[in-house]
């Protein structure tokens, strides 16, 4: 008997397949990450295919099947409209996408990153803060277990004091000038950065949308995060490019 889960779901990407199929990657709040197959869903009379356009939110009846999730019921929650028609929000948002299909696995609930995906959307309909992404950037990599350590010397593990800090890529962490002396292989980091990356972790998503936006300390952890973020997975997220020519 096919097992039939109702839930809600926000489609990532999808692969065309067949003559009018789609085989979908879609982020769900009770099952996670998982591939769905639309039958028929780019035919013009599909009456699914609205709801399952990317970064939408859309209430999901998926059915079990052997290797992928079958669809017969999709509803529109909330549309996004205000991001579909801006190619800057747009760009973030398959930026965000992409890094949950990287670091979320298949059928690995997740229900704290599906609400703060939830939440980004919700705040990029109304502005397009930058420090959204870096948010999301360091909670999906706690959640992968990839906690970067922020208060503590990642090699020595004596307390961080203010000034001559660096940022170890490989470690994943902050370093004193004394391990910096013997190691050799961090990059200076500020205090604002690591103030900003500690309030990050710290602080919920609201007290994080209300922090006034400082672009030298934000560029500064952006990159930061970027080039941890491609060390862990090894390669450079292909939105990445997409975001830069915006």
């Amino acid at each position: 008997m096919m097992h039939s889960i109702k839930t809600s779901g926000i489609v990532l990407k999808g692969t065309n397949f067949g003559e009018a199929d789609k085989i979908l990657t879609i982020f769900t709040e009770r099952l996670g990450k998982v591939k769905v197959l639309a039958r028929g869903v780019r035919k013009i009379k599909s009456h699914l295919a609205g709801a399952l356009e990317p970064f939408i939110l859309s209430n999901l009846l998926l059915h079990e099947g052997k290797t992928f999730y079958s669809i017969s019921g999709a509803e529109i929650v909330e549309s996004f409209s205000t991001i579909h028609d801006d190619i800057e929000k747009i760009a973030r948002v398959f930026f965000l996408g992409e890094l949950i299909d990287n670091f979320i696995s298949s059928e690995e609930k997740s229900t704290d990153i599906f609400e703060l995906f939830l939440s980004t959307l919700r705040s990029l309909e109304n502005n397009s803060k930058d420090i959204l992404l870096l948010t999301f950037q360091l909670k999906i990599i706690e959640a992968a277990g990839y906690k970067p350590v922020l208060f503590d010397c990642v090699h020595c593990k004596q307390k961080i004091e203010p000034g001559n800090n660096f940022w170890d890529n490989l470690e994943g962490g902050i370093i004193c000038q004394k391990c910096q002396n013997k190691f050799h292989h961090g990059k200076e980091i500020s205090d604002n950065a690591i103030k900003l990356l500690r309030f990050i972790e710290k602080n919920n998503f609201n007290e994080i949308d209300r922090l006034k936006d400082d672009q030298n300390i934000r560029l500064e952890v952006e990159l930061i995060l970027k080039k941890y973020i491609g060390n862990i997975l090894e390669k450079e997220l292909k939105s990445e490019s997409f975001l830069k020519m915006i």
